[in-house]
């Protein structure tokens, strides 16, 4: 396996990107309502809780990615297994935001066109910027954070211009108590995202400056935590909490009703754009995830050979997951509460355990 090198501040710009990925386009955080963005608040905390738990394993093993350091602590035979299970995680997380991608895009635009289609040009462009090499994503990141900041901010001022922003819309606050946010919190918008940031345990041996990664991570994931957050919330505000919640794509709802003068509207274009572009990142970092570890289980080399057999997997599973699009949604709920929170927070909980236990044993055995 190569050993390209990532910087700092592309990995800023991957964290920001991954994490806006499929969550500024659905309904992100709304079954709380209209306390939805603080949901997303307090989900954001936690993520920072679970990333310094995969940086503080990074830490004891920067040379390893997460499949090979769970060998190291568990033994072979065990530390494979759970390696074999992060890495089908890794594909089904992909293949569900490659659906979340294809459905967009049908909804919005390509209504007639096949989601087969759509999902496979996806993937194909996926697979040859991973086929080049993990740093061209890097280096692509950091001109996209750019574009998709301006965009945020153009937008941001293009909604306030329209006069189409109703605060009385996110009032009363905590109007049903805390029971609904920390139910939504947890596990929802606490894992998803958060909790899918476990394929950068893959990604950050590729450091060239390993001790800001922990630093750079967290602010990251406070500065896209706060302005999902703050995206929600002028969803809820334009739209309403029940118009929010029943929307496909509140998002693309919200922006639709930008007006100004008559004469600058129909913004979707832009919107949808914002949301393949962080969702082609997310999807990248995953399936990037799941080629490397099964390159390190099955000791394939060079990695590259199995880009294009991971990805038809992913494909397969994209089209199969579910039969239609509520049902995947559902799917996802349910797949986050039963399986999801064994995979981002079991594993490494566990792996940081016994290293924990075979690290203070070995010293009192001195």
């Amino acid at each position: 396996m190569d050993t390209p090198k990532i910087s700092i501040g592309q990995l800023f710009a991957l964290i920001i990107l991954f994490v806006f990925g499929t969550s500024i386009a659905v309904n992100y955080g709304l079954d709380a309502k209209k306390d939805a963005w603080l949901a997303i608040l307090l989900g954001t905390f936690s993520g920072c809780l679970l990333f310094s738990l995969y940086s503080y394993l990074y830490r004891q093993y920067p040379t390893l990615t997460l499949t090979s350091y769970a060998q190291r602590i568990m033994g072979r035979p065990i530390g494979w297994v759970l390696g074999l299970v992060l890495v089908l995680y890794f594909i089904y997380d992909a293949a569900r935001d490659v659906r979340d991608a294809g459905e967009l895009l049908v909804t919005s635009v390509f209504d007639t066109t096949p989601i087969f289609v759509l999902n496979a040009v996806m993937l194909l462009a996926i697979a040859y910027v991973l086929y080049k090499g993990i740093e061209v994503l890097a280096r692509l990141s950091e001109i996209f954070i750019v574009v998709i900041v301006g965009f945020g901010i153009v937008g941001s001022i293009l909604v306030f211009a329209s006069n189409i922003i109703d605060l009385n819309n996110l009032l009363p606050v905590l109007e049903f108590g805390w029971k609904p946010i920390l139910t939504t919190t947890y596990p929802n918008t606490f894992i998803f995202p958060f909790g899918e940031m476990i394929c950068f345990c893959m990604l950050f041996p590729h450091l060239n400056n390993p001790k800001l990664q922990m630093k750079t991570g967290l602010i990251a994931i406070i500065i896209s935590g706060v302005v999902l957050s703050y995206t929600i919330a002028i969803d809820i505000a334009v739209l309403g909490a029940d118009i929010s919640s029943r929307s496909i794509f509140a998002l693309l709802t919200m922006v639709s009703k930008v007006n100004i003068a008559d004469f600058l509207q129909r913004l979707d274009p832009v919107a949808l754009f914002t949301m393949l572009i962080v969702d082609f990142f997310k999807i990248a970092l995953l399936y990037y995830a799941a080629v490397i570890g099964t390159a390190e289980l099955f000791h394939v080399k060079p990695h590259r050979r199995l880009v294009m057999p991971v990805g038809a997997v992913i494909m397969i599973a994209s089209m199969s997951i579910s039969g239609s699009f509520n049902e995947h949604l559902l799917e996802g709920k349910l797949s986050i509460s039963n399986y999801q929170v064994l995979v981002v927070i079991g594993i490494p909980l566990l792996l940081a355990a016994v290293h924990l236990i075979r690290k203070y044993a070995g010293k009192g055995n001195r």
